[in-house]
């Protein structure tokens, strides 16, 4: 069965690898992974703590049998820098930008967890009174972190921009 909790201070551990230390939304410009991954785990926790203060909630983590499988990462675009160089966009202001819905281990891909994840976060997203979501989707590619173009398509979210293999999704919850 499939659980997915908050992300917090006490279980930020459990963000499965390599999401943990990714930087590549909190950043802009040439992205490389030159820091070592402690270094790179502790500007992302510095990330989540500033976010979690002005925004909320904006990290999930997806377990499957009590093991972390699964990650989303979300909040308005301004916390997110690298949104301003795809072509598409940037995100509207009024929107939550999904940045990553991502299944660590290949293994449970394809499995209909994403689609949980997803209706988890927009369920969420909707109590909480947002209005709209946006996020960059990669076409012809399931193993894309931002997540699959068809399934964003599947859930009723719109193309809004489409200048390149990223087309800018909006969906109006």
């Amino acid at each position: 069965m499939l659980k997915i909790e908050d992300a917090a201070s006490d279980n930020f551990k459990d963000v499965p690898s390599p999401c943990r230390y990714c930087l590549y939304w909190q950043t802009s410009g040439a992205y490389g992974e030159e820091m070592l991954k402690p270094e790179m785990e502790q500007q992302k926790r510095e990330w989540f703590n500033k976010v979690a203060s002005e925004f909320g909630t904006c990290i999930k983590i997806a377990y499957l049998a009590d093991t972390p499988i699964g990650f989303i990462q979300y909040a308005p675009a301004k916390f997110f820098p690298r949104t301003k160089e795809y072509v598409a966009g940037p995100p509207s202001k009024d929107a939550v930008f999904l940045a990553c819905l991502y299944i660590a281990s290949k293994e449970t891909r394809r499995k209909g967890l994403g689609t949980i994840m997803l209706r988890n976060l927009l369920a969420q997203l909707k109590q909480s009174g947002f209005k709209t979501v946006e996020t960059f989707a990669k076409k012809g590619s399931a193993e894309n972190p931002s997540g699959p173009l068809e399934l964003y398509l599947k859930h009723n979210f719109k193309i809004k921009s489409e200048k390149d293999d990223f087309p800018l999704m909006r969906l109006e919850l």
